[in-house]
């Protein structure tokens, strides 16, 4: 079940509502992000590409697992081959500094 909409609150202003879900049949991908210890991966790249019938794969998705390793991706598109790849500490780390005005 699914909705969406928008709310601009104003300074000060505390909004409440009641939402009413749709039925929603679009599939949707959860996961969670363990190291060889089982212990959950906080941090790392997830990475979502759909697999190209005519064209070059792409990527449709980018995020990072949270605190306890979690990652998800969705909607998908019902019947389309994805690849999710997970990046965790194997990334070349830079600082970048801002030049002084």
């Amino acid at each position: 079940m699914y909705t969406s909409f928008y709310v601009r609150p104003s300074a000060g202003e505390q909004v409440e509502t009641t939402v009413a879900l749709r039925p929603d049949t679009r599939p949707a991908l959860l996961g969670t992000a363990v190291d060889q210890s089982g212990k959950p991966v906080a941090g790392a790249l997830a990475v979502l590409t759909i697999s190209g019938k005519t064209e070059p794969d792409r990527v449709v998705h980018v995020t990072y697992t949270d605190e306890l390793g979690r990652f998800a991706f969705g909607p998908l598109e019902p019947g389309a081959l994805y690849q999710v790849s997970l990046h965790a500490d194997a990334m070349l780390r830079r600082s970048l500094e801002q030049p002084e005005e």
